[in-house]
């Protein structure tokens, strides 16, 4: 039967000056899209066509966001090794020096997702 969504196969190029560029890009990072999506955007809503489904751009501070908290998360899963080492050999040094750390790792992914 067929795919029902519309197949983008024309290509349409258009010159413009590096500052209606600048703002282009301005614009269009605004609505977390790029230069191109936001200009296929803007000329379908002109001509009256339906607005495309467009792919965002992921906001860089999240990514980093997200970045930073799976980093915490693998020092977690070695902090937890470490735990099950001391556990088992009874070394209540590194208890201590691994609950000081479950703390300060605790604090950290807190801070972080208060940053979202």
């Amino acid at each position: 039967m067929g795919s029902e969504r519309r197949k983008t196969t024309e290509l349409v190029t258009i010159r413009v000056t590096p500052d209606d560029h600048a703002r282009i890009v301005e614009a269009g990072a605004a609505h977390g899209l790029g230069p191109s999506s936001f200009a296929r955007v803007a000329v379908c809503q002109a001509v009256g066509l339906a607005a495309p489904d467009v792919r965002r751009k992921p906001d860089p501070k999240q990514r980093d966001l997200a970045r930073i908290l799976g980093e915490l998360g693998r020092i977690g899963s070695n902090v937890n090794q470490v735990a099950r080492v001391a556990n088992a050999t009874g070394d209540v040094a590194s208890l201590v020096a691994v609950d000081a750390l479950r703390d300060q790792l605790e604090e950290l992914t807190r801070a972080v997702l208060e940053l979202r």
